[in-house]
């Protein structure tokens, strides 16, 4: 039997529950506006003048400096929300128990940063001190700073019209569905062919998959990526040029168009390879399903767009170009 109430009862109730709703409303009011007043307060202070200790070295800076980076823990360190919780020296400094080099590095990168827009050109990170490269990098990774140092490539959607191959009538293109098969139909030597690189949206960089359909004689090819699209037919050795090439004259590694001969853990390619890459910030990886082995080198962060690079040197030679599936991408992030 149900409980029968009178309108005495149903009207404290409906008083009652009214002062709830006006009391969390109030609630969420001040949360806002406290809010607000912090957001204000930074903003208003901008131009305020912060001092790190880092291990001892005094630096200066602007907030709007050490803010730039958007996203970082650098950046909320310094946004002055969390004043309170920052450890400081006993001159109330911000201590950072970090290698002072390394914290003025990021300093003098942010502050070059804040007036590249007036400037023609886009500003490069400082040299990285002899034998610091690593903690460096790992202190990037710490601020959430390594993609603001060292942002991805421009990127670009696959497509047949953006193959760049200076002597066109060497190489004969061809595309199936989201792929683009290369044959090289002419001539002798060396043939420089360019291809902008399949847009990701991930966040894991670019991939993409190249697979060798037909190798004649085992003999000379050269995969990998380059940023100057008016390379001659000799394009591994220009200076923006990061692959690997295997057959005649045996397995090299071109870093920045110099070869790196001799690395034991490089092979030749063999027909019928696939190959996968990735192009993420200064990484550039393959992967060879064959040989199940993952190679990675560094490449320049200063080249403002690279493009997937294939160099081939015999009449014969067929390539196939496309973009990695999930599971494919899967795997080479895995190994």
């Amino acid at each position: 039997m149900r409980p029968s109430y009178g309108m005495g009862e149903v009207a404290r109730d409906s008083t009652k529950n009214m002062k709830l709703l006006t009391d969390e409303t109030e609630k969420l009011q001040k949360e806002k506006d406290t809010m607000n007043s912090i957001l204000s307060a930074a903003n208003i202070s901008n131009d305020y003048i912060i001092e790190i200790d880092a291990g001892g070295k005094v630096i200066k800076a602007l907030r709007s400096t050490l803010t730039l980076a958007p996203e970082s823990m650098f950046s909320y360190m310094f946004s002055g929300r969390w004043e309170d919780t920052l450890i400081r020296d006993d001159c109330g400094r911000v201590f950072l128990d970090h290698d002072p080099e390394l914290i003025e590095l990021i300093v003098n990168f942010l502050r070059t940063k804040k007036i590249e827009n007036q400037s023609s050109k886009t500003i490069k990170s400082s040299k990285i001190p002899d034998g610091k490269k690593d903690e460096f990098e790992s202190l990037l990774h710490y601020f959430g700073l390594t993609d603001f140092f060292y942002p991805p490539p421009v990127f670009f959607p696959l497509d047949i019209g953006d193959v760049v191959h200076p002597n066109g009538y060497l190489v004969d293109l061809t595309k199936s569905e989201n792929k683009i098969h290369f044959s090289k139909v002419n001539g002798k030597g060396h043939c420089f062919v360019a291809c902008k690189p399949y847009l990701d949206t991930s966040g894991e960089g670019s991939f993409w998959k190249v697979t060798i359909d037909v190798l004649p004689g085992d003999r000379w090819v050269y995969l990998g990526i380059i940023g100057n699209i008016g390379a001659s037919n000799a394009s591994c050795g220009d200076p923006t040029s990061y692959g690997w090439a295997g057959g005649i004259g045996g397995a090299q590694v071109w870093i920045g168009g110099l070869s790196r001969g001799g690395d034991s853990r490089w092979t030749n390619y063999i027909r019928g390879e696939c190959l996968y890459f990735q192009l993420k910030s200064n990484k550039l990886t393959m992967f060879s399903v064959h040989k199940n082995k993952k190679f990675t080198i560094d490449i320049a962060t200063t080249v403002p767009a690279y493009h997937i690079h294939f160099n081939l040197y015999d009449v014969g030679t067929k390539l196939t170009l496309e973009p990695l599936r999930e599971d494919e991408r899967k795997l080479l992030l895995e190994k």
